[in-house]
């Protein structure tokens, strides 16, 4: 039996280093997840405010080029008005001046507020592009870091699973389906050590009679706390494990 508890060890501590490497390689897609959805949130607010930019300069060059075509003909009504010759072109030509004069008016009105807007969005688009540029440069290290750590915890995780599957065929089978019966609903940890009295996993003291048969190493036994398998850790027949 002793030889059995042995291989036990050796795979109780294989098994504890593959939940934690897969727990970890778990977390990575999730993760990765997190880092696309950052970026292209920023780039959806990035995009957003450079279409409203883009409407603005559009909407400016209108207003630009109305503002000239209204000059112009204010510039040909004035010089009617110096050649009237009759008060009825005067009349007419001053009238068509005022007009010019109000449409104008109200063309540098409309200007002076998109002017405002695009010198506002500009600065909104100038600093979510320097945003956007550092955290998709940083997103990319780490993406990259991600990536790296998760092919070599598989690969881990692969030289590990070879490694159990070596051990495992020197176990019992009943006691190995008892064994992984319990590492499932354990968070992967089956066996636990006892030192002085107590069990290593849930820290319950062993009572003295279970601990004296414990120490001979002849059964198998169980936690009467945490139900988990339990061996004597502090005897030598251990000590070279790891």
């Amino acid at each position: 039996m002793l030889d059995q508890l042995r291989l036990l060890v050796k795979l109780q501590t294989l098994d504890k280093t593959l939940f934690d490497l897969s727990q970890d390689k778990e977390t990575i897609p999730g993760r990765l997840a997190d880092l696309n959805r950052a970026e292209e949130t920023l780039k959806a607010s990035l995009d957003q405010n450079q279409a409203q930019l883009d409407e603005v300069l559009a909407s400016r060059k209108t207003l630009d080029e109305a503002g000239d075509s209204i000059r112009s003909r204010l510039r040909k009504t004035e010089n009617r008005l110096m050649g009237a010759k009759t008060t009825r072109e005067y009349q007419a030509a001053n009238a068509e001046i005022d007009d010019n004069k109000d449409m104008l008016k109200d063309n540098e009105d409309q200007l002076l507020e998109v002017m405002e807007r695009q010198e506002g969005l500009e600065k909104v688009v100038a600093e979510l592009s320097e945003k956007f540029g550092q955290v998709s440069g940083a997103s990319k290290e780490e993406r990259e870091a991600l990536e790296k750590r998760y092919h070599d915890t598989e690969a881990e995780i692969n030289r590990l699973e070879a490694k159990r599957n070596q051990i495992v065929g020197q176990v019992e089978a009943s006691l190995l389906r008892e064994y992984d019966f319990i590492r499932q609903r354990r968070e992967g940890i089956a066996l636990s050590p006892v030192s002085q009295g107590t069990c290593s996993i849930c820290h319950m003291g062993i009572p003295p009679q279970q601990y004296n048969e414990l120490q001979r190493m002849d059964k198998i036994m169980h936690c009467p706390s945490c139900r988990r398998l339990i061996y004597w850790a502090d005897a030598e027949e251990f000590a070279d494990i790891k």
